[in-house]
């Protein structure tokens, strides 16, 4: 449900804005728009410490495990958490250029590998001072012959199909059409003690940062100090003046958070005045839900988007038809009993909201896979008796031809996704004569369902089906476009039904991915297993039986893989565009995000 906006006005002295913002931010419920556009170097500043933080906490989360998470206390103590993050950021910068000079000087050593530890560098250069110029390559074995003919050449043994030649020539200009060996400038032993060096230098970072990663609950506390500090810094810069003398500020605050914020600002004596909103673009969303429908939030924040403040939030609806969703493109009892299990055995690790909705999309994809009999791509197990009992034939996967059935579901299910559309329209618009318009497009999602059928199943339209286009596209036709000119509206709305009608019809047959997809999750499941075990393991040993397991394992991976990539694509998309295409919501909304000051530790103020 989308809360109800109030927009505030706050008026507050210059000399008491600073205990302004501070109680602003400890009631934390005002989202607040900039009147002036921050950017003082006390803001710039404080943006980079905020990004110098979130960097030392992902760099060091990389060195993450189970035993640092173990230890509190690091061995390498460092007390202020600035000097810490600047320790970690600068200790990163270091070992990345001490990785590439030791890349640098392995590849150095290639040289010596090919041309012979017992290079002499010196007596390179002294040669080169003499006159005498030395040039090495690499060659195919085909091309040494002829090039000796014009070339002074040194040829060495063949290595890895390339033959090892050095040119010796008194003119610095005279080269080989090959690419040349560049010639270290440092010497093997020197070179063989730099690259210990770094290796060594390389070793002991990574203990400092692996030592370092117990700080980042540390770190993260702090970052939570450092965020507080710009939102106030934001938050001060961000506010109107009056001559010096008055600050005020323009936000949105949740219609059932008034009578606190007027208890709040009579005690600090604010001045203020809460008026309607006047443009809805403006206003940020705040949707509030039950928790069993809130689980569907990780998905709506993967996705990011938010409807307008004067749309539907579609969360309830979403959550239903994804589960339905989730359930046929996946298909497959086995796999809904893996996301089950992982689920069960990460459900420590994992945030309540995202363990639950795994906990829904699997039960979902259970029930389905065990209707339609589906286990692992397997016939032989659908086969067995118990199993066998529980399939409802016009949906199994694998013995029975209900294709038409399945691709008749598929356009039943869509039709029914968006009537309810046009329903929640319908009530939206109850006082108005656009709810006609709504009951018009109710009566053409179902002629267009009727046609989709005849065209795609060949199934006979009943002699009733034309007076649904007839009613749905006369009400439409009257009564959709909202014009103070009724004649114009009208037009309007008869030229845009011809492509609102196209539109309808190819949404209803979208929904045939469902079945499509579906099918395919499984067939690809069956593929692997036959192409694994033609013959069963009966006649396996234990090599090949282990050999078998291991490929079943990894194509079935893939196929999940493909499953849950389908699912981002398909079942989204059947949400967020042909559902909210019709229940006319378009995602233009900005979350609510109040000014909210969250640092639990005032200890960590000495590293500010």
């Amino acid at each position: 449900m989308i809360v109800r906006m109030k927009e505030l006005f706050l008026f507050t002295t210059a000399r008491s804005v600073d205990e302004t913002v501070q109680r602003l931010g400890e009631f934390g419920v005002v989202d607040i728009k900039e009147i002036n556009r921050p950017g003082s170097k006390i803001f710039q500043k404080r943006s980079e410490a905020v990004n110098k933080v979130e960097k030392a906490i992902a760099i060091l989360t990389d060195f993450q495990n189970s035993k640092t998470k173990a230890v509190l206390k690091p061995k390498y103590t460092i007390d202020d958490p600035k000097q810490l993050v600047d320790r970690v950021i600068r200790t990163t910068e270091i070992r990345e250029n001490c990785k590439k000079k030791l890349h640098e000087f392995t590849e150095q050593l290639a040289f010596y590998k090919t041309w012979g530890a017992h290079v002499a560098l010196d007596d390179i250069a002294y040669l080169k001072k003499k006159g005498i110029y030395l040039r090495l390559y690499r060659a195919e074995k085909s091309l040494v012959q002829s090039l000796a003919k014009k070339h002074t050449l040194v040829a060495f043994p063949e290595q890895k199909g390339k033959v090892p030649v050095a040119l010796i020539t008194r003119s610095p200009n005279e080269k080989i059409k090959l690419k040349e060996e560049p010639i270290p400038d440092v010497a093997f032993d020197e070179l063989t003690q730099r690259i210990s060096r770094k290796e060594r230098q390389l070793k002991e970072i990574n203990v400092f940062l692996k030592d370092q990663a117990r700080t980042i609950a540390y770190l993260q506390s702090y970052g939570l100090h450092v965020r507080d500090q710009l939102g106030t810094q934001w938050t001060l810069e961000s506010m109107g003046d009056v001559e010096g003398l008055l600050k005020y500020l323009k936000g949105y605050v949740p219609k059932n958070a008034i009578e606190d914020f007027k208890i709040v600002a009579k005690h600090q004596n604010w001045g203020y005045a809460i008026l309607e909103p006047e443009n809805p673009q403006e206003v940020p969303v705040y949707i509030k839900n039950p928790k069993w429908i809130s689980i569907i939030d990780p998905v709506m924040k993967f996705i990011d988007i938010v409807p307008g403040y004067k749309e539907v939030d579609v969360s309830i609806y979403f959550l239903i038809a994804f589960a339905l969703f989730f359930a046929m493109l996946v298909g497959d009892a086995g796999y809904g009993a893996i996301f089950l299990l992982m689920a069960i055995a990460l459900r420590r690790r994992i945030p309540r909201q995202p363990c639950m909705l795994i906990y829904v999309l699997s039960g979902a994809t259970i029930v389905w896979g065990v209707l339609s009999g589906t286990y692992f791509g397997s016939e032989k197990i659908a086969a067995i008796p118990f199993i066998n009992h529980l399939i409802i034939p016009d949906i199994a996967s694998f013995g029975f031809d209900n294709i038409s059935f399945m691709m008749h579901l598929s356009f039943l299910i869509g039709s029914i996704h968006l009537t309810v559309a046009h329903v929640i329209r319908f009530v939206r618009f109850i006082n108005s004569i656009k709810a006609l318009s709504e009951i018009g497009w109710i009566a053409l999602v179902w002629g267009l369902f009727l046609i989709t059928e005849h065209l795609v199943l060949g199934k006979a339209m009943p002699g009733w089906a034309p007076w649904l286009f007839v009613l749905g596209a006369l009400l439409v036709a009257l009564f959709s476009a909202a014009h103070k000119n009724f004649f114009r509206s009208m037009l309007v709305s008869i030229a845009n039904l011809p492509l609102s009608l196209i539109s309808g019809f190819s949404d209803i047959v979208s929904y045939v991915r469902l079945f499509a997809v579906g099918m395919a999750t499984a067939a690809v499941a069956a593929s692997f297993n036959h192409m694994i075990l033609p013959k069963g393991i009966a006649d396996m040993g234990f090599i090949e039986l282990l050999l078998a397991i291991v490929a079943l394992f990894l194509g079935h991976v893939l196929n999940i893989a493909l499953a849950l990539m389908a699912v981002m694509v398909h079942g989204i998309r059947l949400n967020m565009l042909e559902f909210a295409g019709h229940l006319g919501v378009q995602f233009s909304g900005e979350a609510y995000k109040p000014f909210k000051l969250s640092s639990p530790d005032d200890t960590l103020k000495t590293g500010a």
